[in-house]
């Protein structure tokens, strides 16, 4: 008989949630579609409530193959059930890993699914993540349609959460394993979802991609203002709970660091000027993850941090900061290799600039074919 282990095979960070969405909900319906690269035949669902101050009760939940869009496939709805059989779960405030049970459903690499999530009482909304794409796919509808073909969609947004959600794991098989894509709002975007897809083009059947991305993250710092909060935990701080956590991960490819250069400015109370890092603290910091990672037995590679002109003009030399860092991760004996993410995008003949096309438009956020190029530009081996 075959062995089989437990991988996961979806991740999403788990932050604050912003306050650009309602503070409360009620009776609604989640329901998110997934992209797998790897197969299962038996599946089970992590959930956390770490940022919540609130109890939150999941009335029901379920999960069937996709027909695309906010449908599923008639007749592949599956009940999740906690705790040996129960249909509702309850979160705990403050607290993080609920597990539901194991679930028999038969998931396929490269044939999306779906996990529908439906919440009938009140509910603070203040665990999950938000992250964005076109690969990206959340609805959400009124009243409890978990097992409905097609929900009534009340609102369509790229940029809604996932609501205490955050890891599916499969029950696969014993040489699959998951890579984990680490870092700030440049990872919570496609890039992680443009590597998933190379995989499975590839025929790569035994990697899934985990994503720990979350927007505004720094290596080095909080944010203490609620509004800022969404931002994430130091990557110091939350990286071993992030990195480690993850069922069958041996990797894990980091890129961080922008934020720790760009956000801190003159006369700002979120991240005033006495939060600006130097070269060597955020080289300090990457070291740290290295030895987090080292000592739970994974491989970690970390990205050049990418061409930003935003840095450029403001005080602190910032942009001498990034080519420092970046010098330092190219030349490094600590960490198991790099991945050129600045040279992949960045504009010949220039320091700071990224390619046009490359460029979302923000001199920030690589655009969707900058995504596909840093997937691209990752050795084939280190997928391996």
């Amino acid at each position: 008989m075959t062995e089989k282990k437990w991988v996961a095979g979806w991740g999403a960070a788990t932050s604050v949630i912003s306050q650009n969405h309602a503070e409360y909900f009620k009776d609604q319906t989640f329901r998110y579609s997934f992209f797998p690269t790897i197969s299962g035949d038996k599946v089970r669902l992590h959930f956390s409530n770490r940022y919540g101050d609130e109890r939150a009760t999941l009335t029901k939940a379920s999960i069937a193959l996709s027909a695309g869009s906010h449908r599923i496939v008639s007749g592949t709805s599956v009940p999740v059930t906690f705790n040996g059989g129960e249909a509702s779960l309850t979160l705990e405030p403050g607290k993080e890993d609920y597990v539901s049970d194991e679930i028999e459903f038969s998931a396929e690499a490269g044939k999306e699914f779906t996990v529908s999530l439906y919440f009938e009482g009140l509910t603070k909304l203040m665990t999950g993540h938000s992250n964005n794409g076109p690969y990206i796919k959340k609805y959400y509808a009124r009243g409890e349609l978990t097992e409905a073909a097609e929900i009534p969609l009340e609102v369509l947004g790229e940029n809604g959460p996932y609501v205490f959600l955050n890891t599916i794991d499969f029950l696969t098989e014993e040489n699959c394993n998951a890579i984990v894509a680490f870092g700030d709002s440049i990872t919570a975007q496609p890039w992680p979802d443009c590597l998933a897809h190379r995989l499975y083009d590839l025929g790569i059947r035994d990697r899934a991609v985990i994503r720990r991305g979350i927007g505004g993250n720094r290596i080095l710092r909080d944010y203490r203002w609620r509004m800022k909060k969404h931002w994430g935990e130091a990557g110091v701080k939350r990286f071993e709970r992030d990195v480690t956590n993850v069922a069958g991960a041996d990797r894990v490819f980091v890129l961080h660091g922008i934020n720790d250069m760009l956000h801190p400015a003159v006369d700002s109370k979120v991240c005033p000027m006495s939060e600006l890092p130097t070269a060597d603290e955020i080289i300090g910091g990457l070291k740290k993850y290295v030895e987090i990672a080292h000592s739970h037995g994974m491989k970690i590679y970390i990205a050049t941090v990418l061409p930003c002109m935003r840095i450029i003009g403001v005080p602190g030399d910032r942009g001498d900061m990034r080519l420092k860092v970046n010098a330092w991760i190219r030349t490094n004996k600590e960490a198991d290799g790099y991945i050129d993410f600045e040279e992949a995008v960045k504009k010949p003949g220039t320091i700071h600039e990224m390619v046009e096309e490359y460029d979302s438009g923000d001199h920030l956020h690589p655009s969707l074919a900058g995504a596909h190029k840093l997937a691209d530009s990752i050795p084939e081996k280190l997928l391996k």
